[in-house]
């Protein structure tokens, strides 16, 4: 075992609370994937030179990457199967301490007030405003719940109403890359 491992094998087992059971299952877990290092990529950035030995990682169809991370979430699954009743205990206590259904401080822009509010059992905000006051009908621009509705993943970026107020300007991202 190489001097860089160490930290993740310390972890894990402070993670299992040192216990015969938890050294026991850490020796039975799947072997630690390691990306193998591949010299692919230079990179010239300001006059200097970077090797890449990790530029396969990016291609997300690859099947040597593929294989790669099922490997890695294998091991992490067989790691961290000793702390699944605590996982769901913190996440359970996390929940319960978190304003299901909240909204923001409303700020006025242009005659509106805008905000965004977010509903118990909704994974996403809902951008929204009212005219001239808050005792207003509120407009929904965007609900982030219907945006994301078929998606395997959807994050919202910024949003900005144009100066006259009838546009929304947002940007979303479907594929968890940021693209």
């Amino acid at each position: 075992m190489t001097l860089r491992h160490r930290p993740r094998l310390v972890s894990y087992v402070l993670l299992l609370g040192l216990t015969a059971g938890g050294a026991a299952l850490l020796a039975q877990a799947p072997r630690l994937p390691i990306a193998e290092k591949r010299v692919e990529k230079q990179v010239v950035l300001h006059g200097e030179t970077r090797t890449d030995e990790y530029a396969w990682l990016r291609d997300k169809s690859d099947p040597r990457v593929i294989a790669h991370l099922e490997a890695e979430n294998a091991h992490t699954t067989a790691v961290m199967k000793p702390t699944e009743a605590l996982q769901e205990t913190l996440y359970g206590e996390m929940l319960g301490r978190i304003k299901q259904t909240d909204l923001t401080v409303p700020y006025r822009k242009h005659g509106y007030y805008y905000y965004s509010r977010t509903e118990e059992g909704k994974q996403y905000p809902i951008l929204c405003r009212k005219k001239g006051s808050l005792d207003a009908p509120e407009e929904v621009m965007l609900d982030g719940n219907e945006r994301a509705a078929g998606q395997a993943f959807w994050s919202l970026g910024d949003a900005d109403v144009s100066d006259d107020g009838t546009r929304l300007a947002f940007s979303e991202d479907v594929t968890g890359f940021r693209q």
